[in-house]
């Protein structure tokens, strides 16, 4: 995932500047160790672009990602893999926006989210 680092960099460079956040993947690794993800109907909050969705997605029978940040929902829509296309789902909205089914997920996660 790109980010930004900032307008002065932007306006030296003349265009979006960014760094990658976990190549090593020690954030999903972490999150493989808390949970049981096999099999699980699973809610993310604060999905961003999708940066832990898919990795979530290859174990989970199904994966709801949100973000309140459009762009961001856009970019995870765009690089959904192939494989998780029947399974794996983005929608924009906020912690307090999300509405779903009682009893329709087993597991909610949130991540960079406050």
């Amino acid at each position: 995932m790109s980010t930004r680092l900032g307008a002065k960099a932007e306006a030296r460079y003349g265009r979006r500047v960014g760094r990658v956040v976990d190549a090593e993947g020690a954030q999903l690794a972490a999150l493989l160790r808390a949970a049981d993800f096999d099999g699980k109907r699973v809610l993310e909050v604060g999905c961003g672009d999708g940066r832990l969705t898919w990795g979530i997605g290859a174990r989970a029978s199904s994966v709801l990602a949100v973000d309140p940040d459009e762009q961001q929902v856009e970019a995870g829509r765009r690089t959904l893999p192939d494989d998780l296309r029947e399974k794996g789902s983005f929608a924009v909205a906020s912690a307090e926006e999300i509405e779903v089914e009682p009893l329709s997920v087993d597991l909610v996660f949130f991540s960079w989210s406050l």
